[in-house]
């Protein structure tokens, strides 16, 4: 890990304390793309990837900045250097209390770590260290989490790099790790439609009933919201297997952060671990995680000593203070700069999205989802992958924002061929040049391609555009409604002018 004598600038230390994703590639942006530095105004008017990540906003690498040299002038002996640390990431977890309406709720701890494939890890290692029993994690599949994020849970390093600078294999075993299984759940047909819910929810019980009779342990992962804008396996399922079985431990798997915060209370009312980022729907710098923690967890989890297998990725003061004098006294005392200046850059875009009124940010989304779905229905080479709106009804009243579609995920399509007379979707391929191509050449930034089916065989990947904080901010605030609006139906006029450039070339 380094310290701040080794690394002297803010943008060094932004790609700094998380695994080999953040490592800039010779053109200055990381594999998504993304640049440590603030965007031009160009390239920030078309940035439509939130849902995978974003470049830093120029306000919000100010606010790292004042950070920065706070840290600067603090002593730099090792000690003083976390006790620097310490002190500033604590604040940040106060902030982010209060900035999610929590800061009455004494009931509720926040741990930190690198990115949300991290908080995974940290996850299943609490529950299996909790646990005598062996530990089943019934999860979505990867193409709608994070393709990282079955090796976290089964304890197996996910890159070659960890969180706190520690060269690793990728794919080997943690050292001192407790063995975790899990059992992957379809949320898509190979056609790439939206499996029936209730065929979701009955796989989710079967799973469920049949490792609890074993005598397994159970951590149930609730997707809120997917890669594509799911909300699977449905609260009322949930809900009914957690009463049925008590020792049942549910983690909301809301690392998009499209979560209200009276929808962050119902969780965490409900005994649910919820897992968010700073990094997608807030826009802020890759990569920052925070697991929320409540009463019900973390009255319990106290008692026992963190597990060693998060050594390399987990700092003590990542974990609340009365966690870090006991249980958490075991993990190393390494400051990780590039965690705390990524989160204080986040709450920085936060900050600004709370000052919205929820009628403003709703009246905002729907306008935008209007443009975005009459656009689609006169585009047929751009076919829209249509989802539910996410349904929290059960454990909870009323209409938020966040019940409504912020992710719009479509694949692209060629034009009907003689033999078929239907129109046949792009190869993985293909979306992906097309999607690079408009990053690097055009400025233009979406989600990057993300397996939705398959089709003769062969992946098909859809690319998504999609509505963050800092867009809404703007809309809002600023009074852009109508340009953001412009520029996203720009960009995916752009897509199709290079899906007839590619077709030509195939000629």
């Amino acid at each position: 890990m380094s310290t701040l004598q080794d690394l002297p600038t803010l943008s060094q230390l932004l790609i700094d304390g998380g695994d080999a994703r953040l490592i800039l590639q010779a053109d200055g942006t990381n594999k998504y793309g993304c640049a440590a530095v603030p965007l031009n105004a160009h390239d920030e008017m078309f940035a439509f990837s939130s849902v995978t990540a974003s470049s830093i906003s120029a306000h919000a690498y100010t606010a790292a900045a004042r950070t920065y040299a706070r840290l600067q002038q603090s002593e730099q002996d090792t000690y003083a250097s976390y006790a620097g640390y310490a002190s500033e990431l604590n604040h940040v977890r106060q902030d982010l209390k209060q900035l999610c309406g929590l800061e009455q709720r004494k009931d509720v701890d926040i741990v930190f770590a690198a990115s949300g494939t991290d908080l995974h890890l940290i996850a299943a290692q609490l529950c299996a260290n909790f646990s005598s029993a062996p530990t089943l994690v019934i999860m979505a599949d990867a193409n709608e989490t994070g393709s990282a994020v079955p090796s976290a849970l089964m304890a197996r390093h996910f890159s070659e790099r960890t969180a706190l600078g520690e060269q690793v294999s990728a794919g080997s075993h943690i050292a001192h790790a407790k063995q975790v299984d899990i059992a992957s759940i379809s949320l898509r047909q190979p056609d790439c439609t939206v499996r029936d819910s209730h065929d979701v929810d009955s796989e989710v019980e079967t799973l469920t009933k049949q490792a609890m009779q074993s005598g397994q342990a159970v951590l149930l992962i609730l997707m809120d919201v997917s890669k594509t804008g799911m909300l699977a396996p449905s609260l009322s399922t949930v809900m009914q297997l957690r009463a049925s079985y008590p020792q049942l431990q549910v983690m909301v798997d809301a690392c998009q952060f499209r979560l209200s915060n009276a929808s962050l209370r119902a969780y965490l009312d409900q005994g649910y671990m919820v897992a968010m980022t700073g990094s997608k729907f807030l826009c802020g710098p890759s990569f920052s995680g925070a697991l929320f923690l409540p009463n019900a967890m973390h009255s319990g989890l106290k008692a026992i000593s963190l597990p060693a297998s998060l050594h390399a990725y987990s700092s003590r003061a990542d974990w609340p203070s009365d966690w870090a004098a006991d249980g958490a006294k075991g993990l190393p005392a390494h400051p990780n700069y590039g965690l705390l200046l990524r989160w204080v850059a986040a709450l920085e875009e936060l900050r600004a999205f709370r000052t919205l009124p929820d009628a403003a940010i709703l009246a905002f989304i729907q306008q935008f989802q209007h443009a975005i779905y009459s656009y689609f229905a006169s585009h047929p080479m751009l076919a829209l992958l249509p989802v539910a709106a996410p349904d929290r009804s059960a454990i909870m009243a009323g209409l938020g924002w966040d019940q409504h579609t912020t992710i719009f995920s479509f694949v692209l399509m060629s034009s009907a061929t003689p033999v078929s007379g239907k129109a046949q979707p792009y190869r993985h391929a293909d979306t992906l040049a097309i999607y690079r191509h408009l990053q690097k050449e055009k400025g233009m930034q979406l989600g990057q391609p993300v397996t939705c089916g398959m089709h003769h065989g062969k992946p098909v990947s859809a690319l998504r555009l999609c509505l963050g904080a800092r867009q809404i901010v703007a809309a809002v605030q600023k009074n852009q409604a109508s340009t953001i609006i412009a520029a996203a139906l720009t960009v995916l006029d752009e897509v199709q002018r290079e899906m007839v450039e590619q077709s030509k070339v195939a000629v």
